[in-house]
């Protein structure tokens, strides 16, 4: 019966599960440092600006981005990077979820600003649309955005690097966002407690193949069960 067992033991099979780890980007400073402040003009003459606020957060200070565009055919947004963090750029395909708080200011309405994910390499700095802020927020409001690390998602707003970024799970990567939006005179928001999650996933360790049993070895198998019950009738006697 021992070898019998032993034999069966030999054909088991152990499998792994794969797990992700979650990497999550954010500003430990409450604005103070770390941040690339600018804006961008995407057509027409409208401008924008971002500004650090010591006060008036949730809680501590706060980002003031405020919109100039005059016409429809205006558009500019302000952009927050944070350079004090650098990573590998996440392989193609991963999901993120970017979170800021946001609160309504001067001369605030309809849809209020829209929201850029932004990705810098190599001194390109690269923006996907991820949705827009509402109005009105009265007080301060946790927004979620969430997107996918793909080239194609991406389009680059300034820099001398290629048209899109580059996904590949090594190339060092810095990550923020941009506000703003068209024909909007004068706008103001205010932005706190910005962050951007994603998760990497883990390989899974090879399953172990089942070996393929010959004729021989069933034939084996099958004696081995024979004279194991022979014994146990003997021993009963």
């Amino acid at each position: 019966m021992k070898t019998f067992r032993s034999a069966l033991a030999a054909v088991a099979v152990v499998l792994s599960v794969g797990t992700a780890n979650a990497i999550t980007i954010s500003d430990p400073t409450d604005w103070a440092s770390g941040w690339a402040f600018s804006f961008v003009t995407i057509t027409g003459v409208g401008t924008a600006s971002i500004t650090f606020e010591g006060a008036g957060g949730n809680p501590g200070a706060r980002v003031n981005s405020t919109t100039v565009t005059p016409g429809v055919a205006d558009f500019a947004y302000g952009t927050a990077l944070y350079q004090a963090s650098s990573v590998a750029a996440p392989p193609s395909g991963t999901a993120f979820v970017m979170k800021i708080d946001v609160l309504s200011g001067a001369g605030a309405f309809g849809q209020g600003q829209g929201i850029l994910a932004l990705v810098e390499q190599g001194g390109s700095i690269y923006s996907a649309s991820v949705g827009i802020t509402g109005f009105p927020l009265n007080s301060f409001t946790t927004l979620t955005f969430p997107g996918t690390f793909l080239a194609g998602n991406f389009s680059k707003l300034t820099g001398p690097g290629p048209a899109t970024p580059t996904f590949d799970g090594s190339t060092p990567t810095r990550f923020g966002f941009a506000a703003g939006n068209a024909q909007s005179a004068t706008l103001t928001q205010y932005y706190d407690n910005w962050n951007i999650t994603y998760a990497l996933p883990v390989a899974s360790a090879p399953a172990t193949p089942v070996p393929t049993l010959s004729q021989w070895v069933l034939v084996l198998l099958a004696t081995l069960v024979a004279f194991a019950g022979v014994l146990a009738q003997r021993r009963r006697r």
